[in-house]
């Protein structure tokens, strides 16, 4: 049945991990909720799997993907063995969902499971609709991010809508903690639009300085607290918020 919500990619970038990247998969399966989504994995150069099939690892998710989503389609990189190329992986994803016209994408790396029901029509509607919002987080939020309660209301989904605006000098300069990942590469949601303003994500680096070199060029920016901007979400006005839809494995076995 066709949609009138715009179509939303969900990237996945994995590389190697092949019974977490199952699991996780199984778990968007089951909570992921939207009217049109296209599913496209980002293989870092994974080359054969880590199950002891013998198959590429590229070949075992699309086959999962497919059970559930026929449309699913990927990309590998030619990544040498032992290096990263991680936001080359995602930026390739991106620039593939551009060509097709589209223009909002979801990251979920293949060891963030979604734990209970996300729907995200709300979070599309006001990167849809807000021309000021780029980038929306779906992780939890860290110690040191600070902003600004704001409403964005999503009539066609949820109604009206509480958000943390994330405030650049509040996070980095406040006296009781820092956080440098205010561009979080955990789990979310953006519009190309925060790529127009601030670039593409740094290639031929490990994940970590990935995410920090984007959120320095975020931070320095001039364009300053006029560019897109990055929102948290809280929930419903009429409702408590209920953060952790997205947990990562590790953490889980560390607790463990």
């Amino acid at each position: 049945m066709a949609s009138d919500w715009p179509r939303v990619h969900v990237l996945f970038a994995t590389f190697k991990r092949t019974e977490a990247a199952l699991d996780t998969i199984c778990s968007l399966e089951k909570y992921l909720k939207y009217p049109d989504l296209h599913f496209h994995i980002c293989d870092d150069g994974s080359g054969e799997s880590d199950d002891g099939s013998g198959r590429p690892h590229i070949e075992v998710l699309l086959e999962r993907f497919k059970q559930f989503a026929p449309d699913t389609t990927a990309h590998e990189m030619p990544t040498p063995h032992g290096e990263f190329n991680t936001g080359g992986n995602i930026n390739y994803g991106i620039e593939l969902m551009r060509q097709q016209g589209d223009s909002i994408y979801l990251l979920n790396f293949d060891d963030w499971a979604l734990l209970k029901e996300l729907d995200i029509r709300p979070h599309v509607e006001v990167l849809d609709t807000c021309p000021e919002v780029g980038f929306i987080r779906l992780s939890w939020l860290t110690p040191g991010i600070a902003g600004v309660c704001v409403r964005y209301d999503a009539p066609r989904s949820l109604g009206p809508m509480m958000w943390l605006r994330i405030i650049r000098q509040w996070s980095t300069q406040n006296p009781w903690a820092t956080d440098s990942y205010v561009v979080s590469m955990q789990p979310f949601i953006a519009h190309v639009r925060f790529h127009e303003a601030y670039g593409m994500f740094k290639e031929n680096v490990y994940p970590g300085l990935c995410e920090t070199e984007m959120t320095e060029r975020y931070l320095q920016h001039p364009y300053g607290e006029n560019g897109p901007q990055i929102l948290h979400p809280i929930g419903g006005c009429w409702d408590h918020s209920n953060y952790g839809h997205m947990a990562a494995r590790a953490h889980y076995y560390a607790r463990m």
